[in-house]
């Protein structure tokens, strides 16, 4: 089995890390600013401007220091490709939702990137055997977190979005705990 040197693993952990802290600047800036629009941001919501950056740099630091954290521990080393992999289907899933849906996913996309996938790759090297539970695990979550952001364009289900909040997390912990597995 290749495993990847520790380099790589690093331009890969900082790799999703700008991808999360793009996604929480689109985020921050719809619930601080109503908008996504960059105009609206730096020219009409200046007051708000700083909570969007204190926003954008926490994801940035927590990314930074949990992403030194799993480039070190050997525990990940088997599992690496797999977790990220995970990390990057759902990530993609709740950036392309907040461009097309800002005000719907903005509260799930903030849970997502303040613990969520922490808790996630934290759970992932537990039981790391390749077991079809846990592949059955991976998949059949990101089919249910894609079919969950999908229901949120259906205006007869939009009156469900607490229980569509939790059923997101859940099944976004599971993509990543699911994606821990030796090969």
């Amino acid at each position: 089995m290749n495993r990847l040197e520790r380099s790589h693993k690093a331009l890969l952990l900082l790799a999703s890390v700008i991808v999360k802290t793009f996604l929480m600047a689109i985020v921050s800036s719809y619930v601080f600013c109503g908008s996504i629009n960059p105009n609206v941001l730096f020219f009409h919501c200046l007051e708000n401007v700083p909570y969007v950056g204190g926003s954008i740099a926490a994801v940035a630091i927590i990314g930074t220091l949990f992403g030194y954290y799993i480039s070190k521990l050997k525990s990940f080393d088997p599992i690496f490709q797999n977790l990220m992999m995970g990390d990057f289907i759902v990530t993609a899933m709740y950036f392309g939702a907040s461009f097309s849906a800002p005000s719907i996913i903005a509260s799930k996309v903030m849970i997502w990137l303040f613990g969520v996938w922490i808790l996630g790759m934290l759970l992932a090297p537990f039981n790391k055997d390749r077991t079809i539970l846990k592949k059955i695990t991976e998949y059949g979550s990101l089919v249910a977190l894609g079919t969950l952001l999908t229901a949120h364009f259906i205006p007869y289900l939009q009156e469900y979005q607490s229980s569509y909040t939790v059923s997101m997390m859940v099944t976004s912990i599971l993509s990543i705990f699911g994606a821990g597995r030796d090969r």
